[in-house]
């Protein structure tokens, strides 16, 4: 090791590149690391004066994996609230029924959309954060609120899921959200999904208590169980962050490698003469790797130590601008993470000692002769294990993408980026193979001319350096291309079938809010679906399903049965009366007849299923075959009744998104998007938070609060552009960060070589070269390299694109076009072009003197 460090010292400009890659590297990692660590769920603070939880129960998970709850009606969440509060040690026991409510300034919705949603909440509720009223007094009926900020007898304008409503702030209270009466939030929202508890003793004295009360009819969470009760927001907003982050590192890691392993093949071939002359003086193959793995480590050991202050002092700075790019939430700061650090130190060692590996077993094999005859030239420039890793990683690849159509589409995403990065890899090993016919084909129309015949000659004699040069080339151009040509191909795909799903020319969307409101859509003409979430029991488990309410007239459509006039003309708008009149008959009732608190999921009401006889069973409470049987039952696709076991005329235990549970008859199996369809009108009863996504006019639209007109198309592209947005971030950091490396790389190769390269420029000085023409010969060898890596990346991505395109095909079963973004790729060769300019013509006029003095 003091024989490496005293090399290194000596000869730290051959290191460079490895250092600065390192340092990079590590830099990278260690910030993007801390940022990932100190990204984790955190209970919501309204709960920050509650250590003891308790949630409804758990059913399983959904699509992603999730869990997924069921809800406690108002009447089991009231009567376990009251159990709860009976346990000693509890001060308060509150529930915590949340809803939409946004507030409105000029008519204009204002705040967070997502958020809005729940931001509702009951009075009761507000002890849980340690709220408490700072003037006025607690809101006691309907169109009364405490909120913050707003001083007592003030008027306040909101949106809720009925429509604008004009509330009276009746106190001031000392934290966020709209508090309103607790009968009138548990009319508001769709059941009931968390109970709190204050406590004046031992909170885990009393989670214990707790657990004994619930039973099966809720999970208590303490400590930082707590924090999986973030909102599914603030969850999405922090995946998509971490998605980032964990790309950052992957990319910055797999990159890094490239360049080092670079910097040392070229390193360790300009040090044949050095390692034929410690061969021949003795030294044994072992002693010449171990020699060239300590200078890799010590130099990495450097690298690593300059890099993680870097990226432990650059991640707090990130805080912000993530959270104003929709990356991290509202309030999210970086901490301090030892752990991030070690782990980017560790990583550093890895990344440098896996890029010397090739380099130090080829140069430990060469016998003392014939390293000192290479030194003078090139005899080979692809060894056995380079034929075997490359030809290996372009069948993987290949064989990756032929499959790709076959594969589940969940998976096709992952499996193309690893065929990308074992066709790029097998590209970059067998390069050497390539770069002599295509300099051949390049250089050919210049041949006879002397700078051309120099350029052409000095190129096929230095193979690996060529190789070495275009290798990160070829890596960002590749990357470049298939990233932003994939993006583009399923953008401009996604927004076709999107537009072709919607009939309408015009539709009335949401404008700053989460959805629409039942009085923007009664208000318009044409038709729309109230969006909802519901249970299923079938087979001894219990399935969330996505379901739509609709208008009656379309829902006896779907199910095939005959809709009597009324109530074809009670849904003209898209909802009708009954949505009214079952809205205003949920406020003055409350919610359903619950079971018992603590009856599991699977109660009385689900003990029916799929098969069972269907007689006269309710329907959303409407019995099966009287005057009102257009809107009664639901509608399965064939994809969920083929799951259920369901056909028509089975009945299914259903529980709503308010926690009831009822039989329910399958009026249809039919074609239905999304695969369940219910009356808009027992929607609505049942969750009287959901909001409409859009209204697909057929007739002109009107002015409403929280929506506005637009064409089809504009609607879809939004969304489509909400993504593109993030998207775009992401493929800017990614290819921002291969284009830095890209430059480090090929700044660090060409100015070893260049700097190696002194005898050479004199000779050509000798010979009568002015130093313009030798510039001109050196800077045509690094566009000629940077041209390799180029057709390589677009090679290799072009046959990326083409998997990806297939895939698609097989999956749509119709043509795909390909999208080819010629200008991301021109941008990106234009600037590895003018780096490898600037690093050849560097080296050449700072020697020029010495050059011109070799001359004289």
């Amino acid at each position: 090791m003091r024989i490496a460090w005293q090399m290194v010292r000596h000869r730290f400009a051959g290191f460079a590149g490895t250092f600065v890659a390192i340092a990079l590297g590590v830099a990278v990692v260690a910030g993007a690391t801390t940022i990932y660590l100190s990204s984790r769920p955190e209970a919501p603070e309204r709960y920050s004066a509650s250590p003891v939880l308790v949630r409804s129960p758990s059913v399983g998970t959904n699509d992603y994996g999730e869990p997924e709850y069921r809800s406690w009606t108002a009447a089991q969440a009231a009567d376990l609230t009251a159990r709860l509060g009976a346990v000693p040690g509890v001060v308060t026991a509150a529930a915590d029924p949340a809803f939409y409510v946004q507030r409105l300034a000029g008519g204009k919705a204002t705040g967070d959309p997502e958020a809005a949603r729940i931001d509702g909440h009951a009075w009761s509720s507000a002890a849980l954060g340690g709220y408490r009223l700072t003037a006025g007094t607690a809101p006691q009926r309907p169109g009364e609120v405490a909120i913050a900020g707003s001083p007592p007898g003030s008027r306040i304008e909101v949106l809720t899921a009925d429509g604008p409503a004009n509330w009276t702030v009746t106190g001031t209270v000392g934290g966020p959200g709209f508090y309103v009466a607790d009968d009138v939030a548990l009319r508001m929202s769709p059941g009931v999904r968390v109970i709190g508890l204050t406590v004046g003793g031992d909170a885990a004295a009393v989670a214990e208590a707790a657990r004994g009360v619930a039973g099966s009819a809720g999970e208590v969470v303490t400590g930082a169980g707590r924090d999986s009760l973030e909102p599914v927001s603030v969850t999405r907003t922090r995946w998509l962050g971490a998605q980032l982050l964990i790309a950052l590192v992957g990319l910055g890691a797999f990159v890094a490698v490239f360049v080092v392993a670079s910097t040392c093949a070229l390193s360790a071939a300009q040090r044949r003469r050095e390692i034929g002359l410690l061969r021949a003086v003795g030294a044994t193959p072992g002693q010449v790797r171990r020699m060239m793995y300590a200078e890799t480590l010590v130099v990495a050991v450097l690298g690593a130590l300059a890099g993680l202050p870097i990226g432990a002092l650059t991640a707090p700075l990130l805080a912000g601008p993530l959270v104003d790019a929709g990356l991290e939430p509202a309030g999210f700061t970086v901490t301090a993470q030892p752990l991030a650090l070690a782990a980017a130190f560790a990583l550093g060692m890895v990344v440098a000692l896996g890029g010397v590996w090739v380099a130090a077993r080829r140069a430990s094999r060469a016998p003392a002769l014939d390293a000192l005859r290479e030194a003078a030239i090139e005899r080979r420039a692809m060894t056995p294990a380079r034929w075997i890793v490359g030809a290996g990683s372009a069948a993987g690849g290949v064989l990756l993408l032929s499959f790709l159509p076959r594969m589940d589409v969940s998976v096709q995403s992952d499996a193309g980026m690893g065929a990308a990065m074992l066709l790029l890899t097998a590209a970059a090993l067998l390069a050497p193979v390539v770069i002599v016919p295509l300099v051949r084909l390049v250089t050919w129309p210049w041949r006879s001319a002397a700078i051309g015949m120099l350029v052409r000659e000095g190129t096929l004699v230095a193979v690996r350096r060529v190789a070495s040069t275009s290798a990160p080339v070829l890596l960002t151009v590749g990357f470049t291309v298939l990233l932003t040509g994939t993006i583009a191909t399923i953008e401009d795909l996604a927004g076709a079938d999107e537009a072709a799903k919607l009939p309408a020319a015009t539709v009335v969307a949401p404008d700053g809010t989460p959805g629409l409101s039942d009085a923007a859509v009664r208000a318009q003409s044409g038709t729309s679906r109230l969006p909802t979430r519901v249970l299923i029991a079938h087979g001894g488990a219990t399935t969330g399903y996505d379901a739509a309410g609709v208008p009656a007239a379309e829902f006896a459509e779907a199910a095939g049965i005959p809709a009597t006039d009324s109530a074809d003309s009670a849904d003209t708008a898209g909802t009708g009366s009954r949505d009214t009149a079952s809205t205003q008959a949920t406020e003055t009732t409350g919610a359903s007849a619950p079971n018992s608190p603590g009856a599991p999921a699977s109660d009385s009401a689900e003990a029916g299923g799929p098969g069972s006889p269907t007689g006269n069973a309710t329907a959303g409470g409407t019995t099966a075959g009287d005057g009102s049987a257009a809107a009664s039952g639901l509608v399965l696709d064939p994809a969920a009744a083929r799951m259920l076991g369901a056909v028509e005329g089975s009945v299914v235990a259903l529980r709503w998104a308010d926690g009831t549970a009822e039989r329910v008859r399958v009026a249809a199996v039919a074609d239905a998007d999304p695969g369940l369809l219910l009356p808009r009108e027992a929607v609505r009863r049942h969750d009287p938070a959901a909001l409409t996504d859009a209204v697909l006019l057929s007739g002109p639209s009107v002015a409403a609060v929280g929506a506005r007109a637009m064409p089809v198309r504009e609607y879809v592209q939004i969304s489509i552009d909400e993504e593109g947005d993030l998207v775009d971030l992401f493929l800017a950091v990614l290819i921002s960060l291969t284009v830095g490396y890209t430059g480090l790389a090929v700044a660090n190769t060409l100015l070893m070589a260049t700097a190696a390269r002194r005898p050479e420029f004199r000779a050509l000085r000798l010979a009568g070269a002015t130093t313009g023409q030798v510039l001109r010969v050196v800077s045509a060898e690094a566009v000629l390299a940077v041209v390799v890596g180029t057709a390589l990346g677009g090679l290799v991505a072009g046959v990326c694109l083409g998997g990806v395109r297939a895939a698609a095909e097989a999956e749509l079963s119709r043509p795909v076009p390909l999208v080819v973004p010629w200008g991301a790729a021109a941008t990106v060769t234009a600037a590895c072009a003018l780096v490898a300019l600037a690093a050849t013509a560097g080296p050449v006029l700072r020697h020029r003197a010495a050059a011109a003095g070799g001359a004289s």
